[in-house]
């Protein structure tokens, strides 16, 4: 491996725009396995050979890891999968139809999600694991693999890698055999401690259209990349790729406590551009560095698992079975799945059945009367309000994405702009006498059109404001708020202090929360204070260090003195209501 400098002037696609075309990914899929449900407008793929009771597992994420996640549906591994667009966690809607899908044939014998620790995974897979467990009472459970050790996990924990497929293959083979959900997710989590990962390159990824999130000059590698393109832990100068392999597999054994005569299983993994030959090489030296350790390597497995679409460089990714031997067996069972080693489902014939069509839902599925109706008067007053919203949101969207470059990705306000664009399209159809169910159209519209970890998190929020204002006969915006914030934060451990949207939103409530029984005669009063804190908690923002997102695990962005976009976001919306419910309620 040699590293060198690399632009996006230099990339070459053997189809024009080749690496965006995923809907005829998928339908190229069908083609090659036959023996899939594919629904490439959706970006789910299942497996649906015949019905009986037992756990599921359904795997997912962003785009550009192929052939994770599909190519590992198949039986004893998962049962389907859901892909997002390059590099974005799936829609929360599409991870919810195929929970869905799943529980028409397993007979409710229980799914369990096996999701990568990154934020927007998270994020949706637990707002659909919610949607289902409360609407459809479905038996589902979501399991977190964190495997990456170049780094402290911090308040966000280590992220999810390579080592997620010893997960799903160890707990695809005992779901076959008919284990609980209950007992395999405690187990994936006794997994999950006994792995570890690591990444190396010499190049980032190309992005389509964007330019490499790194650049790197000859003999330099960069030490404890992730998945997605981003910068590792340090940049390293080396002429000797051994030299890497040996730092990595210190750092494995340091982590995982290994020492003479543990027993391992090893995965050398092309993060994208590796040659085959290459691979072999590493694969070697690999393997006599732990021979020179006296570490038994049980079982080897070297090829293309999971990408950062064409990076240059590979991973190690290595679970310890020393005192759980039994584990090896599970690795060892047949799987049919076609991107694990050694599989033939390509060319075998099985009659498939029937399947089943997905049904998206849509904004206009939502109950339009629920919780307590409000006067045409107040119905006014909240539609002036969500149009200021809207309206305000679109008029920062540029500096909401040029805030969101100095700490983040560089999309938040395209994002935002997607739910604003929505709203506007959309006011004049909303159930406006009802704030419960506008709330729950809000959630839709999130969940729908933002994408992303802040599509799913304000989805979050509004669902458990939606969820208490529809179980009373009053409007209790306090509570609306301390529920929304309860709900958000069962799939976040960002709190308060952090760097996030979450900072002026507790600052909201606080202030919502010194007024007992809070009456409309106080709404004016209650808005000016809390908009007040609002601005004061965004200046002490701007001088946290951030505890999440791009700041918090890439060294080389500084995030204190710089303003979070999220919670500029928040103060530009909470703004929009304040300005626009003095103007109407006068």
């Amino acid at each position: 491996m040699m590293a060198n400098e690399n632009s996006k002037t230099d990339e070459k696609y053997l189809l024009e725009n080749g690496r965006v075309l995923l809907k005829e990914m998928f339908d190229g899929l069908a083609y090659t396995y036959p023996l899939f449900d594919v629904y490439p407008e959706n970006r789910i793929v299942g497996l649906k050979l015949k019905s009986e009771k037992r756990v599921c597992l359904l795997g997912g994420g962003g785009s550009g890891h192929e052939p994770y996640p599909f190519g590992y549906i198949g039986d004893g591994m998962l049962s389907a999968s859901v892909s997002g667009y390059v590099f974005t966690c799936c829609s929360s809607l599409n991870i919810y139809q195929a929970i869905k899908y799943l529980n028409n044939y397993n007979c409710n014998g229980g799914v369990l999600l096996i999701v990568a620790n990154y934020t927007g995974d998270v994020f949706n897979f637990g707002l659909a694991c919610e949607k289902a467990k409360k609407i459809d009472n479905i038996n589902v459970a979501e399991l977190i693999v964190s495997d990456d050790c170049s780094r402290p996990g911090g308040k966000v924990g280590k992220r999810g890698m390579c080592g997620l497929l010893y997960v799903i293959k160890i707990l695809g083979a005992l779901a076959k055999r008919g284990s609980s959900i209950e007992d395999l997710l405690c187990l994936g989590r006794n997994i999950n401690k006994k792995l570890a990962s690591i990444g190396i390159s010499a190049t980032s990824c190309n992005v389509p259209g964007e330019d490499p999130s790194f650049l790197l000059q000859q003999g330099e590698f960069e030490f404890g990349v992730g998945l997605h393109g981003e910068a590792g832990t340090s940049r390293i100068k080396a002429y000797d790729v051994k030299d890497l392999i040996r730092l990595a597999v210190d750092k494995i054994c340091s982590t995982l406590c290994l020492k003479e005569f543990s027993i391992i299983c090893l995965i050398v993994n092309n993060l994208g551009l590796v040659s085959h030959i290459e691979l072999g090489a590493l694969a070697k030296y690999t393997k006599e560095y732990f021979d020179e350790l006296k570490i038994e390597v049980s079982r080897m497995f070297v090829g293309t698992f999971i990408v950062s679409l064409n990076m240059y460089g590979f991973q190690l990714s290595v679970i310890d079975v020393s005192a759980n031997q039994e584990w090896i067996n599970y690795i060892d069972e047949e799987t049919s799945a076609f991107a694990w080693p050694g599989n033939h489902m390509s060319i075998k014939k099985i009659e498939k059945q029937k399947s089943e069509n997905i049904k998206i839902p849509n904004i206009d599925d939502i109950n339009p009367k629920v919780g307590v109706y409000i006067s045409e008067k107040a119905s006014l007053i909240l539609k002036s309000i969500l149009k200021q919203i809207g309206e305000d949101l679109l008029k920062n969207v540029d500096v909401l994405n040029k805030l969101d470059q100095e700490i983040g990705d560089g999309d938040n306000g395209s994002t935002m702009s997607r739910f604003a664009s929505e709203l506007l399209t959309v006011l004049n159809k909303l159930p406006l006498n009802y704030p419960a169910s506008v709330l729950y159209s809000l959630a839709f519209i999130c969940e729908d059109k933002m994408g992303g970890a802040s599509g799913a998190l304000y989805s979050l929020l509004l669902t458990g404001a939606a969820g208490h204002l529809s179980s009373i006969n009053y409007l209790d915006w306090t509570g609306a708020l301390k529920n929304a914030l309860d709900t958000a934060m069962k799939y976040s451990s960002a709190r308060k202090g952090d760097k996030t949207m979450f900072d002026p939103i507790i600052a909201i409530y606080q202030v919502f929360q010194e007024y007992k029984d809070l009456s409309s005669k106080q709404y004016t009063t209650v808005l000016e204070k809390a908009l007040q804190h609002v601005h004061d908690v965004c200046n002490d923002v701007k001088q946290m260090k951030a505890e999440f997102g791009k700041a918090s695990y890439v060294e080389s962005v500084t995030s204190v003195g710089k303003m979070d976009a999220g919670a500029h976001g928040v103060a530009i919306w909470f703004n929009a209501i304040c300005t626009a419910y003095m103007n109407t309620s006068e």
